[in-house]
């Protein structure tokens, strides 16, 4: 069986931890959309595929959403209602969508400190 992704070149592409929960990320057999087997980057705490974000940034983003309030997607409902993991999974996302917003900020001021030097 010819993999398109192979499981040390999956392994060689995950850069931190998972940015839905923070937790360890490693290749994850699976198929791709055209039906061809591959390893994926997945994190098997949440179930997410994933390529990981630095430990720093998922602290910073964290602490966004779960102190700050920050909220990227406003669209997911904050539902009293809803189970245990329906919360947990919610609040992931948050996280998840709060961490291209620290990389972006990061890189911003990366780029402005360079120009102003």
């Amino acid at each position: 069986m010819e993999y398109k992704i192979t499981k040390q070149q999956c392994q060689d592409n995950i850069k931190g931890v998972c940015s839905h929960c923070g937790g360890k990320l490693e290749p994850l057999e699976t198929v791709d959309n055209a039906g061809d087997p591959t390893f994926w980057a997945g994190c098997p705490g949440c179930l997410c595929f994933d390529n990981g974000v630095k430990p720093e940034i998922y602290a910073v983003a964290k602490v966004l959403v779960e102190e700050k309030w920050y909220r990227p997607y406003s669209h997911i409902d904050h539902d009293l209602k809803d189970s245990d993991d329906v919360k947990r999974h919610k609040l992931n996302s948050q996280i998840s969508g709060a961490c291209g917003l620290v990389v972006d900020v990061l890189r911003i001021y990366e780029t402005q400190k360079l120009r102003l030097a």
